[in-house]
């Protein structure tokens, strides 16, 4: 009996889902580097705010960001958004296409003091 043959069509059988794994982990990995990277950019964005800085100054710093500027009284809400295309074959019918990451930070307004 040749077991080569057997081992080789279990391989064969096999490889297309550990690629797709290896694909999810990556988009996953890519996800949460872009999210740590919109949060340390929303701490410089929740700066600017702070210093004065218009919305359309800030969105020429960072033009492939959506950022929307929301105030009351007390609280300007800042909403980052980034959408981010996931490489993994049929993610995006479950994650969404593309993938939206959000970020929000919160500053008080100086006018409240």
């Amino acid at each position: 009996m040749n077991r080569k043959g057997q081992t080789l069509v279990e391989f064969i059988l096999i490889l297309p889902l550990f690629i797709i794994i290896l694909f999810i982990i990556v988009d996953f990995g890519m996800i949460a580097s872009k999210k740590n990277e919109l949060d340390n950019e929303s701490v410089d964005i929740a700066m600017m705010v702070k210093n004065g800085k218009g919305i359309e100054e800030i969105r020429n710093l960072y033009p492939n960001l959506n950022i929307e500027i929301n105030s009351d009284r007390e609280y300007r809400k800042i909403l980052i958004s980034y959408d981010m295309d996931v490489i993994t074959p049929g993610l995006n019918l479950i994650l969404g296409d593309p993938y939206k990451i959000e970020i929000e930070r919160v500053i008080a307004n100086d006018e409240a003091e």
